[in-house]
């Protein structure tokens, strides 16, 4: 009778041990950070490097000490640029980031051991934190675009929104629109006060860039009467008085050189001319200080682990306290100089 107890409980055993993977369990399993490979700095010297570095570990800190992985691996890496001459030129900082990826734990339907599980390879849902660079920008850095720039200013999607004191540069779609559960990005700057690291192109400027463009392309394709619109679009456009010329550009995408007008902001497909403010940087420091962060929280939604995570990752990082670290020469970790939190600051 003992005997048949021990079968019976070593069957027992093996029918747990042998239970199919179960994504819900999963998703509440305690998860883990990982240090991925940072990426190879160029053009910044060691000295910056080394401070960079540091900035960066005090943001990790900051977010790991509030922040638990839950249902997945949080790998967490870096990467520096410098000033890079091809980028931009008149270099005021270097530009650096912080990132998390969000990595779920995924059951092993190639294993015989239906309880096997792994650690997802790839993840759409990311968060960046970025010094002296908007990435999103394509790109806008700490630095005045570069001679050979073909398009003469950079694309801001939609106007900043002050929420909670920090900017707010509004949610986009970045994967597949036609998605039930889609991916989006939602973006936010943190500056000094109420400034910007850019300035808005005015319509007048903008009509001379396109103007300039359309007349390098006539001359290389030789005339035709298919310009001659877009040519009177610009020169109609030129002539609008001095208040109307002063204006933001706001314009259409595809209506760059080929000119049918200004639109308003929110329509679809539009965008607004910007260009980097020089004028917004503290020249006097050294180029491994931060002037600007700029955060984005990108996620697949529909996920709960996705969902889970990336909301616990927004409560633990503290924009006051990254704001406090901006223009500071040997800045140490973010919790030395945290603020008082601010709840609510990011919202989707």
């Amino acid at each position: 009778m003992k005997c048949l107890s021990v079968i019976l409980s070593m069957l027992l055993a093996i029918q747990l041990t042998a239970q199919d993977c179960d994504k819900a369990v999963l998703a509440q399993k305690p998860g883990t950070w990982k240090a991925g490979i940072p990426g190879s700095p160029a053009f910044v010297t060691a000295a910056d490097l080394s401070k960079e570095k540091l900035v960066l570990a005090g943001i990790h800190k900051m977010i790991s000490t509030g922040y638990a992985p839950q249902g997945c691996q949080a790998l967490y890496t870096n990467s520096f640029g410098g000033s890079a001459p091809v980028a931009g030129k008149n270099w005021v900082g270097d530009h650096y980031a912080y990132m998390i990826y969000v990595l779920r734990y995924i059951c092993d339907k190639q294993s015989a051991d239906k309880s096997k599980y792994y650690v997802d390879i790839s993840t759409p849902t990311t968060v960046t934190i970025t010094a002296n660079s908007i990435p999103f920008l394509h790109v806008l850095y700490a630095a005045d675009l570069p001679d050979d720039e073909f398009r003469g200013y950079l694309k801001l999607p939609r106007l900043p929104q002050k929420k909670d004191g920090f900017y707010f540069l509004g949610e986009e779609v970045v994967g597949d629109s036609h998605l039930e559960n889609k991916i989006k990005a939602y973006r936010w700057l943190i500056t000094y006060d109420d400034k910007l690291p850019f300035k808005y192109v005015s319509r007048k400027e903008y009509l001379l860039i396109q103007k300039k463009r359309l007349e390098k392309t006539i001359q290389e394709n030789g005339g035709s009467p298919f310009y001659d619109k877009y040519v009177n679009n610009i020169n109609e456009a030129l002539k609008k008085p001095e208040s109307e010329l002063s204006k933001p550009a706001i314009c259409r995408w595809n209506d760059e050189e080929l000119f049918d007008g200004f639109v308003e902001e929110g329509v679809n497909g539009s965008f607004i001319a910007v260009k980097p403010n020089l004028d917004y940087y503290n020249k006097k420091l050294s180029k491994s200080v931060p002037q600007f962060f700029s955060v984005v929280f990108k996620i697949s939604h529909g996920d709960p682990v996705f969902e889970a995570n990336i909301d616990a990752i927004k409560k633990s990082v503290d924009f006051a306290a990254l704001r406090t670290m901006l223009g500071k020469e040997g800045v140490k970790t973010v919790a030395e100089t945290k603020t008082v939190k601010q709840k609510g600051v990011v919202t989707k």
